[in-house]
């Protein structure tokens, strides 16, 4: 499918049997737009899914969409779709439900605009929809949950509101404000729920608190789910476009493994890949236990220093030489020397071949370097804490941090034990 040359079009993309609402800002260009759903997008194209201001209405104003060119006198970029999960599950199609985690571990922040998406077909119809947590103008912040070709809706959770589109293909939008918080894992589900209804909800794991966001009806049965494909995009509009890819809001997530069928069904292999204006600067990596994390903006890791924990001033440390890591007196040697990988690998370059990583029971330890979430180590600035993406634990001291305590990883608490900062 071809984009033709306008200034400001919308599109409605079908790839692979699923639809991809988007919008494309053009200057006088011609070119393919993405495919989403199972096919990896085209590189350069605009095109991309609305996010806060997609279906129908805008956040906080309640009428219809509008398409918003940037002003004439300033370049802008679409940033658009960045990063996207393919998500392979065994030969059975039609699910009954699909469950996955996502922990946002750097907030894009102030008018963030940023949307992590799960999306999906059906297999007995090539509309399908997608759930995900966004972060919206100013600091406002959001679950929205979209299908097309529907036209009901019931079961409203608390503070949910529901709506038909019909300017991007049609459907129901429901969406409700969610104060989601950088660094704590949350389950997102979808599951049928009676006749011809499909019902989304999230969890916050670590208040153990599920918020049903609604159940919305399609006009007969589809069939189950399938071909679920994961993506981050930046979706601001016309003046609040950024200048560059550059000017991009920073913004990273971590993306568990899915499981379909009440957790009884697990997907057979993930790929993450970059695509569209912007992706120069983002990135999508996948761990061995399919873990994936996709990112915009991530900005300079450690290279060559050491991390020093902000309570006890004391600095991470492979105690008396081994393996074993814990807390020392802060020196520069091979010890405690730490460069961060593009795959977020905390690696010692001075002791050829490890890695810092966390143990089946939590300790922390140097191992040979691979590509296990173990291994993978997540700066969150915020808090100043390491998110552990294997086992979705923080970097933590243990005997209150005193000279020589061990390191394990622990509940993610944003207290001072779990604040870190890379040394000279």
């Amino acid at each position: 499918m071809a984009v033709r040359q306008r200034r400001t079009v919308r599109v409605v993309l079908r790839a692979a049997g699923a639809v991809f609402a988007g919008l494309v800002v053009l200057a006088g260009v011609t070119g393919p737009a993405p495919a989403v759903a199972g096919t990896r997008p085209s590189a350069g194209s605009g095109a991309y899914a609305e996010g806060a201001y997609a279906e129908g209405v805008r956040p906080g104003v309640g009428g219809p969409a509008r398409t918003v060119s940037p002003s004439a006198d300033r370049a802008r970029v679409v940033a658009g779709g960045m990063a996207a999960i393919t998500r392979r599950w065994p030969g059975q199609w039609g699910y009954d439900d699909f469950e996955t985690t996502i922990t946002i571990t750097r907030d894009p922040g102030f008018d963030g605009r940023t949307y992590w998406a799960h999306q999906w077909d059906y297999a007995n119809d090539s509309e399908g929809g997608y759930v995900g947590l966004q972060s919206r103008s100013g600091n406002d912040k959001a679950v929205n949950f979209s299908i097309w070709g529907a036209s009901a809706w019931r079961d409203l959770g608390t503070g949910t509101h529901c709506r038909t589109f019909g300017h991007e293909g049609s459907g129901v939008q429901c969406d409700a404000a969610y104060p989601w918080r950088e660094g704590v894992t949350y389950r997102i589900r979808i599951a049928r729920a009676g006749t011809n209804g499909w019902r989304a909800s999230v969890t916050d794991t670590r208040a153990d608190r599920t918020t049903d966001v609604a159940t919305i009806v399609l006009p007969h049965d589809r069939g189950g789910l399938r071909s679920l494909t994961e993506w981050v995009e930046n979706f601001a509009q016309g003046d609040d476009q950024p200048d560059s890819c550059a000017d991009v809001s920073p913004a990273t997530a971590v993306y568990g493994r899915p499981t379909a069928n009440g957790g009884t069904v697990g997907t057979t292999s993930s790929s993450a890949y970059t695509y569209g204006n912007c992706a120069s600067i983002a990135k999508a990596v996948c761990a061995t236990e399919q873990i994936c994390t996709l990112t915009a903006n991530q900005g300079a890791l450690p290279t060559r220093k050491t991390l020093r924990n902000v309570y006890t001033g004391y600095c991470l440390d492979l105690l008396s030489g081994g393996t074993k890591a814990g807390l020392w007196n802060c020196h520069e040697n091979p010890n405690q020397i730490v460069s961060q990988s593009a795959t977020y690998r905390l690696a010692f370059p001075d002791r050829a071949g490890l890695c810092l990583g966390a143990a089946s029971d939590d300790a922390v330890t140097a191992t040979t370097c691979g590509d296990s979430a173990r291994q993978q180590w997540m700066p969150m600035p915020l808090s100043r804490a390491y998110f552990n993406a294997g086992t979705g634990k923080c970097l933590d001291p243990l005997e209150n941090g005193a000279l020589g305590a061990p390191l394990r990883v622990f509940t993610c608490l944003g207290n001072d034990f779990q604040k870190w900062q890379a040394g000279s």
